[in-house]
């Protein structure tokens, strides 16, 4: 099987693909594979043992689901069971996973509380028995496009429940026994003992890259290595666990403590440890348990190809662990090492140190490009050069320096080392904020199509043969394939005559983005946010993880003009935070918009501000939009809401803001004859809108309504309800967001939630 162990790691991988993409993908590998049998280049045995681990890991490996509900959801419950996990702490709560006693059910028990404490109680650690009462929930799913499934994310890591423990004199645990519980101990020690001899920030950064744990760092530095993908270096790796073997083989062999021989079995046994104590993260146990299998074969004498090895150890960890191919940091650690490998003939035949790092960086980005895209929807094209500067300065001195203080910590010299780290990254950390600040220009689009990313990673092997066999002019030719491959993808909304209108569940509020055939253009109507209703101050909340999300994910870089119905922020709320991410032509409000709200844009140069009042129309690319009110000032945000006419397709649509059966009324009055297909109903369903009368003269087929679950007003009225009884009704409280896709001839309706 030597050399051939890549096969039955293919097989598997081909099962993830049959379980993501389509099994059809295995007929397709079955072919392959009995033409490489009979032509003879690979043998009966390799080929057997790939037929095996096909059919294992199908049968195995399972695609993401809601499990039959073992537990009953309850506002509150008793509980028992063992810590299974490691406790994690930030400043708002705590939480780790629990294994209940009587259902082997995994559940997520976390705390919020108002003020951290400065440390937990010592029995709150892994393995330990606990008893809690705590109210039982389903994690929250996504219900918007592009959205964080915050629910299928638990389920990566078998977790399958919530368990909110609202006071913590609900919670008594008893420390467990064991190997792991003293490892884990010791590490929550090390961690007290590193905050209170480092300063705040090198010990963040020593927790981060020696101990796996990123929860202290700045939450805006972690989204800024991602913005330029560079999450790989806040990831321990292969890199850190080099470091790891140099330290140890420098302090025993080159100071004549142990012969090469016995420091090897050291290293064999402490690997596995610091896999442990680093949190565990598949990129450490690809390293760890690749180097121990070296030494393995290294003491027997079998000689097998570094691919053979990573293959096996790629084979065992998702046998160990079926859910781990859903882990971002297992995908990009495996495409990582896959193309390092099929490139070394290039790494190694290279003189230059630098110069072998910047080609590592280059090709590692690249393999990375397409997992990068399908997570954050976006790739910024100067990534690749600012980790060429990045990646040899952390390789060369920041993790070194975060293993130097380790060692040093006991020592007075470690203040002084403290001290030029602090010095040396904070000016590090300056440059990147100043690119990210003024030379940030990237890449938004959708997640790729699999048919794209195979066809890129196919022509990214060939871009690295012909590389390595000095064919340069043919690997550039495969260079810009790839680039064609990629930015193809991104024109696809402008060669299609398909456009679409998408009502986004944000709960109580508002928010529609309508995006034009050809991507002639990008509207908004309204986008709206939480709030406090002490401070009355929008959230973020909406905008990052709903608005924001969905626009990248559909690769939307632009908005051509945002309609704001009025001045309530469950309709204008996110509209402040647009200007920090995406361009904004102009911003569109009734002339009887809140005259102390009309500097609603940053930049007049930028953005046009623009009043419309009733009987006018606005032009868009070609879509009109005719303004039926606010006919005459209110003098109240509800009642002078903008109520909007147009035609998708041939659908007639009314948007209607918040306004009441009065300006129902009149618009019906002064409008005999509108033709409705698609209502939008106002104020959420209040019983101060959607006037049964005006809704039998409107006559609409499908009426859309955007509510919050359980939210507090008790929308949608039953009154609202009644008077929509005949019509189709489509509501984001049980659909989740709402979307029509049209051409000139027709459209069709799609709920997020079937």
């Amino acid at each position: 099987m030597t050399g051939y162990w890549h096969f039955p790691a293919l097989a598997a991988v081909i099962s993830m693909f049959s379980i993501w993409i389509s099994p059809l993908i295995i007929g397709v590998f079955l072919i392959w594979l009995s033409y490489l049998f009979l032509k003879r280049r690979i043998a009966l045995l390799p080929s057997v043992l790939s037929l095996l681990s096909l059919l294992f890991f199908f049968t195995y490996l399972e695609p993401l689901a809601i499990k039959e509900q073992t537990l009953h959801l309850k506002q509150s419950a008793e509980l028992s069971g063992k810590i299974i996990s490691l406790v994690k702490q930030t400043n708002t709560h705590f939480s780790f996973t629990l294994q209940n006693d009587q259902t082997s059910t995994n559940i997520q028990v976390i705390h919020f509380y108002k003020k951290p404490p400065k440390s937990l109680e010592k029995n709150i650690q892994y393995g330990s028995t606990c008893k809690l009462n705590a109210e039982i929930k389903l994690p929250e799913t996504k219900s918007n496009p592009g959205q964080f499934d915050y629910r299928s994310y638990l389920q990566t890591k078998g977790i399958s429940y919530q368990a909110v423990l609202a006071d913590m004199t609900q919670l008594q645990c008893k420390a467990g026994r064991g190997i792991l519980p003293i490892i884990y101990q010791f590490r929550d020690t090390f961690f007290i003992y590193i905050g209170q001899t480092l300063s705040d920030e090198a010990a963040a950064w020593v927790k981060a890259l020696v101990f796996g744990d990123d929860s202290y760092l700045d939450e805006d530095t972690i989204e800024m290595f991602q913005r330029w993908g560079m999450s790989h270096l806040l990831a321990i790796s292969g890199l850190h666990v080099g470091i790891v073997i140099a330290l140890l083989y420098m302090l025993l062999v080159k100071l004549n403590l142990m012969t090469k021989e016995n420091a090897q079995w050291v290293i064999f046994c402490i690997l596995p440890l610091y896999a442990v104590i680093a949190g565990g993260e598949p990129s450490v146990w690809r390293a760890s348990l690749m180097t121990c299998l070296f030494i393995l074969l290294y003491k027997t004498g079998i000689k097998w190809s570094v691919t053979d090895v990573l293959s096996i150890v790629f084979i065992l960890l998702v046998t160990l662990d079926k859910l781990i191919i859903y882990h971002v940091g297992f995908q990009l650690s495996f495409a990582v090492t896959f193309a390092l490998l099929i490139s070394k003939q290039l790494i190694i035949n290279t003189t230059s140190r630098i110069e072998q790092i910047i080609y590592i960086s280059f090709i590692a980005q690249i393999a990375i490009l397409p997992i990068q895209i399908y997570y954050f929807s976006l790739f910024q094209p100067l990534s690749i050069l600012v980790n060429m500067v990045m990646v040899p300065y952390y390789s060369f001195f920041v993790i070194p320096m975060m293993f130097g203080l380790l060692i040093f910590s006991p020592l007075a010299i470690v203040s002084f080392l403290d001290g030029i780290f602090l010095t040396i990254h904070e000016q590090a950390m300056n440059i990147v904020k100043f690119i990210d600040n003024y030379v940030n220009y990237p890449w938004i689009m959708g997640p790729l199509p699999w048919i794209v990313v195979l066809g890129f990673y196919m022509l990214f092997i060939l871009f690295m043969q012909f590389w390595e066999n000095n064919k340069l002019y043919k690997a550039f030719f495969c260079a810009c394939l790839m680039t064609i491959v990629i930015i193809g993808n991104t024109l696809r909304p402008y060669l299609s005559p398909w456009g679409l209108v998408t009502m986004l569940d944000i709960g109580q509020g508002d928010a529609f983005i309508i995006e034009l055939p050809y991507r002639k253009g990008v509207i908004l109507i309204d986008a709206g946010a939480t709030f406090s209703f002490q401070e009355k101050q929008p959230s973020r909340r909406i905008y990052e993880q709903i608005l924001k999300p969905y626009l990248f994910s559909r690769g939307i870089v632009k908005i051509d003009a945002v309609f704001i119905t009025h001045e309530d922020l469950d309709h204008n709320g996110s509209i402040p935070f647009l200007f920090d991410d995406f361009t904004v032509d102009s911003i569109i409000v009734s002339n009887y918009y809140d005259t102390k709200q009309k500097s609603i844009v940053p930049s007049p140069e930028e953005t046009e501000q623009i009043f419309v009042e009733a009987a006018s129309t606005i032009n868009l690319h070609g879509q009109l939009f005719h303004v039926l009110g606010p006919m005459r000032d209110k003098r109240a945000a509800n009642e002078n809401s903008l109520v909007l006419y147009t035609k998708f397709g041939e659908a007639h649509w009314l948007f209607t803001g918040d306004i009441t059966k009065d300006e129902e009324r009149e618009i019906a009055k002064a409008y005999p004859n509108l033709q409705v297909d698609v209502l939008k109903i106002a104020h959420h369903g209040s019983n101060t809108s959607t006037d049964e009368n005006v809704v039998q003269q409107l006559h609409p087929q499908v009426a859309l309504l955007s509510v919050g679950r359980e939210n507090r007003y008790g929308h949608p009225a039953s009154e609202v309800i009644k008077t929509l009884d005949s019509i189709l009704l489509l509501r984001t409280d049980e659909d989740g967001a709402i979307q029509y896709r049209f051409n000139q001839q027709t459209g069709t309706f799609k709920t997020f939630w079937p």
